[in-house]
């Protein structure tokens, strides 16, 4: 009887094992995919009084990226996307104030993740991020407009879920550090697929 089971109980374990895998297998090669969602960016002013000023609004994206299993149940990638979004923040008066205002966002991560169910996959990011700001600022009625370039530290997690045999959607929470005050938190949702 133990022969018999040891038998048995090996011979499952042979069976699963091609099973685990295939797992990571489900989530590799080429991909592109295009995102929507809510962007959030936190501004540190330059005047005491302003002081700290959060605004969100609608963000979209494009990405591209390419995935590799290298373990059973582990994949490695990397993805280039860009982001876009309205989001600012608007302060003074016509005569003498201000706007601050997002234009876009390009980033370079790379990312880890670990098959959960045979189609869905649970992943972490870190990478690089650009964000353009534009600044209008209004003296005594006269407004001057310059645009400022900032690199930031980027980190995320994220759900993807196999919809269809080259689809899927995923969900992502990012947030990015800009350094000088400004830093970004995004929930995007998004459909994809693999080439």
């Amino acid at each position: 009887m133990n022969k018999l089971h040891i038998a048995l109980i090996a011979a499952a374990s042979g069976a699963a094992t091609p099973a685990l895998a295939q797992d990571a297998d489900q989530f590799t090669g080429a991909r592109a995919e295009a995102t929507i969602g809510f962007d959030q960016i936190r501004f540190d002013l330059a005047t005491a009084s302003d002081g700290r000023e959060k605004q969100g609004d609608l963000g979209y994206g494009v990405a591209i990226g390419y995935d590799v299993a290298v373990a059973p149940k582990l994949i490695a990638g990397i993805d280039v996307g860009l982001n876009l979004a309205d989001t600012g923040y608007s302060y003074g008066d016509a005569t003498d104030g201000g706007e601050l205002r997002k234009r876009r966002e390009i980033t370079l991560a790379g990312r880890i993740g670990t098959p959960i169910t045979p189609n869905t996959l649970l992943y972490g990011k870190l990478g690089y991020a650009n964000l353009q700001l534009r600044q209008d600022e209004t003296v005594a009625g006269v407004t001057s407009s310059a645009r400022n370039n900032l690199d930031g530290v980027l980190l995320g997690a994220g759900v993807e879920v196999k919809l269809l045999p080259n689809a899927y959607w995923k969900s992502e929470y990012r947030y990015t550090d800009y350094a000088r005050g400004v830093v970004s938190n995004n929930v995007t949702t998004g459909v994809g697929i693999r080439f």
